[in-house]
């Protein structure tokens, strides 16, 4: 009985104790717990099992201070704590709530966790779309293609450092029924060709440096004085020396011969000699904003090799022998990304080893030419430049007539759709010639290739190209006409199976230049 009453007086002082708290102190007391439906909405434990945010649940965040300095976490203020007192005693008023906003039906609004994720989306596509036109860009400045491939039957290439080699093996096996290119007296033969390619590319996040070199020789089984070798070797730099400036260099090194059918190649020579050019390019590229100017110089020797006739003499070619100095500037403005117009202007010398050739004319001449175009990007399915101008040759000797004409530069890639691309180029160039103590030739060439995706692995590829020779004050005009389908099959990465079937047709105003050639090959590549 004493036991009883004294648990009855304990509960009644608890409940006098709890009579006296204020309504925010018992709110302070209470532990939360789960059966706390605010804390815990519906959807918790199915959001937690899949690994996703909970609907509409708050997010935890600490408190910034304004006045904390760099905008840090502030530390916990002096005043009143969980007991509800501050230092001075006094009891704080009630914190003021912020009303949230309500519904058309007067429910609370709660945050749209589907339309955050959208926005988060669409920034993440935003940033990558920054750094694809960032990738772009550079590959635009080396006019090379991006390190990484998505096709999947292309090389992916060795990595070696911070370098990407891409290495190639070509072996073709071919027929042509006119290999030295002539009107009458045609001797067809088989011919083989062996050649290699490597292209090296830095994989830098600053500067850049790319080599490209590629080679080959055709041996021509039963016309052997028309083997010829070829090789075309590049080395290119890029140096940033600011975000807005850099500097752009480039060395060079062609081997080539002067084709039978060609007007400047020797009579009567055991093989066609060879043609060397060794030259290089250094510029400099500065942008104010939208505004680019690049000031660019190039130095380039030509040499013509003697040339052993067929009687057992040496045909000395050093009168042809030059050097060709020349200055470019270019200013181009960005009216909107992927639109570029652009102005151009070119100087160049030709300075001759011996100051008169053989047929006593002084050949040194200088150049001139100004172009006014655009690089342009339209929407990705539409790249390129293209520009129209003039160019003019001026010869010291004034029995040498000048040359000039209108200049028509372009290369154009049309992706007409995921299986088709069309590429297009156009050139217009003044080269030197020994044809009937002509002054030089004015040459323009177009060129159309469309290319087809049957199956990922299997292309076809037809070609169209036209070109013009203008031999000035001689009279001589040719036309010179070239078709071609092409199929490769891609069998894997490092294995390509090619077919090929070309024409090449001259048509001249002096019909004994007149020739056409019937080209069949097939070949086989290797590369990594």
């Amino acid at each position: 009985m004493r036991r009883t009453r004294s648990a009855l007086s304990c509960l009644a002082a608890l409940g006098a104790l709890a009579s006296t708290c204020s309504p925010l102190q018992a709110q302070e007391l209470r532990v939360p717990g789960l059966a706390d439906p605010s804390l815990f909405p519906a959807g918790t434990e199915e959001a937690a099992a899949e690994g996703r945010q909970p609907p509409n649940r708050p997010r935890l965040r600490p408190s910034i201070d304004a006045d904390a300095p760099g905008g840090t976490t502030a530390a916990a203020r002096s005043g009143p704590g969980t007991t509800g007192s501050s230092s001075t005693g006094r009891t704080p008023p009630a914190a003021r709530r912020v009303p949230e906003p309500l519904l058309p039906g007067g429910r609370p609004q709660r945050p749209n966790w589907r339309q955050n994720a959208r926005a988060y989306d669409a920034a993440i596509q935003a940033a990558d779309g920054r750094r694809d036109r960032v990738e772009a860009a550079r590959n635009d400045v080396l006019r090379v293609s991006p390190i990484e491939t998505t096709e999947p039957f292309d090389p992916v290439g060795i990595r070696v450092g911070s370098f990407v080699l891409r290495p190639a093996f070509d072996s073709v096996l071919g027929y042509d029924d006119n290999p030295l290119r002539v009107a009458t007296g045609r001797r067809p033969s088989l011919f083989q060709r062996f050649g290699g390619a490597m292209l090296l590319r830095s994989d830098w996040s600053r500067h850049a440096l790319d080599a490209d070199i590629r080679g080959s020789y055709t041996k021509y089984d039963d016309v052997s004085g028309n083997n010829r070798p070829e090789l075309d070797a590049r080395l290119r730099g890029r140096v940033d020396i600011t975000e807005r400036t850099r500097t752009e260099l480039e060395g060079r090194y062609l081997l080539t011969t002067e084709s039978a059918g060609d007007p400047d190649a020797p009579t009567g020579a055991v093989r066609p000699p060879p043609v060397i050019t060794i030259g290089g390019t250094a510029g400099l590229v500065h942008s104010w904003n939208r505004l680019e100017v690049a000031l660019r110089g190039a130095f380039d020797r030509t040499t013509y090799d003697n040339a052993k006739l067929r009687n057992g003499s040496i045909l000395d070619r050093s009168d042809r022998n030059y050097d060709q100095p020349a200055a470019t500037l270019r200013v181009g403005y960005d009216i909107r990304p992927g639109l570029r117009p652009f102005v151009e202007g070119r100087i160049d010398s030709r300075n001759f080893e011996r100051e008169v050739d053989t047929s006593g004319y002084i050949r040194q001449s200088d150049g001139q030419q100004i172009r006014a175009g655009t690089s342009f990007e339209v929407t990705r399915t539409l790249t390129g430049e293209a520009a129209t101008g003039w160019i003019v040759r001026r010869y010291e000797d004034p029995r040498l007539p000048d040359i000039s004409g209108l200049l028509i530069d372009g290369s154009l890639v049309w992706t007409a759709s995921g299986l088709t691309t069309v590429r297009f180029i156009a050139i217009t160039s003044i080269d030197e010639t020994s044809y009937e103590d002509t002054t030089g030739v004015l040459r323009r060439d177009l060129g159309l290739s469309v290319d087809h995706a049957f199956r990922r692995w299997l292309i076809g590829t037809a070609r169209f190209g036209w070109g013009f020779d203008d031999y000035g004050q001689s009279g001589r005009r040719d036309d010179r006409f070239t078709m071609s389908g092409l199929i490769t099959a891609k069998l894997s990465r490092d294995l390509w199976l090619t077919g090929e079937v070309r024409q090449e047709r001259l048509s001249s105003n002096e019909p004994s230049n007149d020739y056409t050639a019937n080209i069949m090959l097939v070949g086989l590549r290797l590369q990594r």
